[in-house]
């Protein structure tokens, strides 16, 4: 499935219906990540790129809510193994890509808005990765119950400091980096895991889509005011 038959499905199924809760994420754990991210960035010195991203954080935390709406939560899954997403649908490369794209498209506008817009929608998928489920393509076996977990623990797994910075060089590597650790972890948490298991696997994973949030926001604005044409 193409990009435009991806956005016709899309349009198909804005709408959503109840069984859509069964695999979407849970964005109070994406917000958590966003919030950290700046606090990552500000405790490793990168003071004023914080402080750019404050001046729009409303826009780009829409930006993260967003990308759950309307099933576009069935292309955010990649398995780097295999290379592909969840079954027929459009895999999370895809559609980081497209809105790493609208980010630009953007930005060139003088649209900072809905830059930041995009680039919250482009974290979302980021993070994503972060959970093995969607790194082996998998919509259930115990996703929701992992995720459920992770959102009401997600307090006892804070990072401040530490982003990652200088390791990823394009856009679309941040989705593998993650998802290259993040499979390792899905027999910790596929069906019902146990306490252990989910907190042996958290304390790996979700300082990783902290740290890696932090580094990606950098990343794209440094990648932003090279390649722009604005």
């Amino acid at each position: 499935m193409g990009p435009t038959s991806w956005n016709a499905v899309k349009l198909f199924l804005a709408a959503g219906t109840p069984i859509q809760k069964l695999v979407s994420g849970k964005g109070d754990t994406h917000l958590f990540c966003i919030n950290q991210a700046l606090l990552i960035l500000k405790n490793d010195g990168a003071i004023q790129y914080a402080r750019n991203i404050s001046n729009y954080i409303e826009f780009l935390k829409q930006g993260v809510l967003w990308a759950d709406k309307g099933w576009k939560n069935f292309s955010h899954y990649f398995d780097p193994v295999v290379n592909q997403g969840l079954g027929p649908w459009p895999d999370a490369r895809l559609e980081f890509d497209n809105c790493f794209n609208k980010a630009i498209t953007n930005w060139e506008r003088g649209d900072k808005g809905r830059y930041y817009f995009y680039l919250g929608a482009a974290s979302h998928l980021i993070q994503d990765l972060c959970v093995p489920h969607h790194a082996k393509g998998a919509a259930f076996s115990g996703h929701k119950e992992y995720e459920n977990w992770v959102l009401k623990n997600y307090n006892n797994f804070v990072v401040e400091a530490g982003g990652i910075y200088n390791k990823i060089f394009t856009p679309s590597d941040w989705l593998l980096f993650n998802a290259r650790l993040s499979r390792c972890y899905f027999p910790y948490v596929s069906n019902i895991g146990t306490d252990s298991s989910y907190k042996l696997a958290t304390s790996v994973l979700l300082p990783l889509a902290q740290r890696s949030t932090a580094g990606f926001l950098k990343f794209a604005i440094d990648f932003t005011r090279k390649h722009a044409n604005k």
